[in-house]
């Protein structure tokens, strides 16, 4: 596993010229051949958090501040990261039937394959979150020293959603019905991260901690921690210490996966 762990980190070195032009060439794919072009990064997400505050708003009735934060900021702070992470589960576990050119290629290092695509995502999540900040500016939501803690949070995404891709894709590769079996979770995932509730305001503790296992729920209580709610992630260490916890052990079984199957990938594909 060790022998592993030191591969990963050479190729991802030795690579890591290539990982920028790769990642942007994966974000120019997914806005080819449009008019708007980029702009359909701003647009989408922009008219996501619309459609969910008019059906909240004005469907539910529901426009109380959270934690002092206007509802419109707190949800869009929450819908955001979600997006990335939807990708992530699906997009990031099926990186190798995605790139079955990368793959065959005999000096290609699989784990570059899941660097430059989580990358890509996290660039296209940085662009997403300028709507964040406009409705923070438009409903007067203060910006405070907390907002410096945002850049930890996306290194600590970018770390989760490498080793999920490591650990997935082979197994996504080899198994049509895994990939399957993670888009149908996908969905019940969205209701138990906590985009739509404040996960530290249940007073059922053993509920609590299964919901803060879930690193969705962390990613987007952090983001919420950097915009808006105003406090230091480090602040709240259960929430903190269980997913590094699970941080540790999704990586484990990642070099686990990849020591063992990343050599009967390329013959499937």
């Amino acid at each position: 596993m060790f022998d592993t762990l030191r591969e990963i980190i050479r190729d991802n070195w030795d690579w890591r010229s290539q990982m920028w032009p790769l990642a942007l060439t994966e974000i120019r794919k997914e806005v080819r051949g449009s008019v708007l072009g980029w702009l359909w990064l701003l647009i989408t997400p922009a008219m996501y958090i619309g459609v969910l505050w008019l059906a909240f708003a004005i469907g539910l009735r529901v426009t109380s501040a959270v934690d002092g934060v206007p509802f419109i900021t707190w949800l869009a702070a929450g819908v955001i990261p979600w997006q990335f992470c939807s990708g992530m589960i699906t997009g990031g576990s099926n990186v190798y039937r995605r790139y079955p050119y990368l793959v065959n290629r005999l000096r290609f290092p699989l784990s570059v394959i899941s660097g430059f695509y989580v990358l890509a995502g996290l660039l296209v999540f940085l662009l997403t979150m300028v709507p964040v900040i406009i409705i923070m500016v438009a409903t007067h939501t203060p910006f405070t020293i907390h907002a410096a803690q945002f850049p930890v949070v996306v290194i600590l995404m970018y770390f989760f959603w490498f080793s999920w891709s490591m650990l997935t894709s082979p197994l996504s590769a080899l198994s049509k019905d895994f990939h399957s079996l993670l888009r149908t979770l996908s969905t019940p995932l969205f209701w138990v991260s906590g985009v739509f509730f404040n996960i530290d305001s249940m007073h059922i503790s053993w509920l609590k901690t299964a919901f803060l296992l879930n690193p969705i729920a962390f990613f987007v209580s952090s983001i919420r921690a950097c915009f808006g709610e105003n406090y230091w992630i480090w602040e709240r260490p259960q929430m903190l210490w269980l997913f590094v916890g699970v941080l540790a052990l999704t990586f484990v079984f990642a070099l686990v996966t990849q020591k063992r199957l990343s050599l009967e990938v390329a013959d499937v594909l």
